[in-house]
């Protein structure tokens, strides 16, 4: 063989080893784009995906994967014989949820535990159930005031409301506790007493239903009251109205939450940062969640405390907007199904 064809051999051998290292290098570093994409080694979850499907499903996922690799992360460092920064908190000392944690504003909570206690010494009981429910049975000495009767139409009348505050002999200076039954009307209550001025008001958990279930026994006895003026001190930002939802939506740090359920949503929204929040995440039937699950829920929601939250989707609204407050957030709520038809309404249907 002479020395060029030799030559040449040892070339196209060379060239083709040179081509399989590159294919190698290629397919390693697919395999590699395609996990750091994902999010995980299977693949399966998209950290920057969000399942608006399945939203806190997703979420919940995002949190697992976020701490399973500060997890790896720390542990690394371990291995490594490194420490960990001074910042940088331990596994073993990262503060574990417990249920038993408290709600930033306790005074709006009240448990049916705490109704024989000092807790709710001098409060008055408001029902809020039907006149019809109310005398087959109540809590000792609650008065009756029918949550429908404060409205029209099906939203918040501020004169019929305050007509019927008096008639129940309700002054704004009390302390109240308002319960119903599994309808809404309480969280209705509490949010419309909220707009109209009243500073202590507390909501009983999982309403008559808790009462009974705990061994209190139903009373037929009517209360005499005395009606009252009561004085009106509408509280304005607490209600989304059509003159000022465009500066609602214009402040910088507002976040929009729809309660309404994944279809309705799914159908439309008020805006494109609307996000969902239904809530049969945040209730067990009448008996709100503990505080460090809603914690967890808002906190997945990047919920600033420090901003203003709009609770749209009545009548589901209404207990998010007793959640929110619970919580310690900056809440208001918008009334009625009105936005649909202003120019902030996003269809999702094409």
């Amino acid at each position: 063989m002479s020395g060029s064809e030799y030559g040449m051999k040892r070339h196209r051998r060379a060239m083709g080893i040179a081509l399989i290292i590159s294919l190698l290098a290629a397919i390693y570093l697919n395999v590699i784009l395609i996990t750091a994409l994902a999010g995980t080694e299977n693949g399966e979850f998209c950290p920057t995906c969000p399942d608006w499907t399945d939203l806190d499903g997703w979420l919940a996922k995002k949190d697992a994967y976020e701490k399973a690799e500060m997890n790896k992360m720390l542990q690394n460092g371990q291995n490594s014989g490194g420490q960990t920064s001074g910042n940088q908190p331990s596994v073993s000392s990262l503060p574990a949820k417990s249920p038993a944690d408290e709600y930033p504003e306790s005074s709006l909570f009240v448990d049916v535990a705490s109704l024989s206690t000092t807790a709710t010494a001098g409060a008055t009981l408001l029902d809020v159930r039907s006149p019809q429910e109310y005398q087959s049975g109540h809590i000792s000495g609650a008065r009756n005031l029918y949550w429908k009767d404060m409205q029209k139409s099906g939203s918040l009348d501020t004169d019929l409301a305050a007509s019927a505050l008096c008639s129940a002999g309700i002054n704004s200076s009390d302390r109240i506790v308002v319960y119903g039954g599994s309808d809404g009307g309480a969280a209705f209550a509490f949010w419309a007493l909220s707009y109209l001025g009243q500073k202590d008001v507390g909501l009983l958990d999982g309403g008559i239903d808790a009462a009974w279930s705990a061994g209190i026994e139903p009373d037929k006895n009517i209360p005499l009251v005395s009606p009252t003026n009561y004085e009106v001190r509408i509280i304005p930002w607490v209600l989304v109205t059509p003159k000022n939802l465009e500066n609602f939506l214009n402040m910088s740090d507002i976040q929009i939450l729809d309660a309404r359920d994944f279809a309705d949503f799914g159908m439309n929204k008020l805006t494109n940062s609307a996000l969902p929040m239904t809530t049969e995440n945040l209730f067990d039937d009448a008996k709100i969640k503990d505080a460090a699950t809603l914690k967890e829920l808002f906190d997945r929601r990047s919920l600033n405390k420090e901003g203003t939250q709009i609770a749209y989707g009545t009548p589901e609204a209404y207990r998010l907007f007793y959640s929110l407050k619970l919580m310690g957030y900056n809440a208001t709520l918008l009334e009625g199904d009105w936005w649909m038809n202003t120019e902030w309404a996003k269809s999702n249907v094409h």
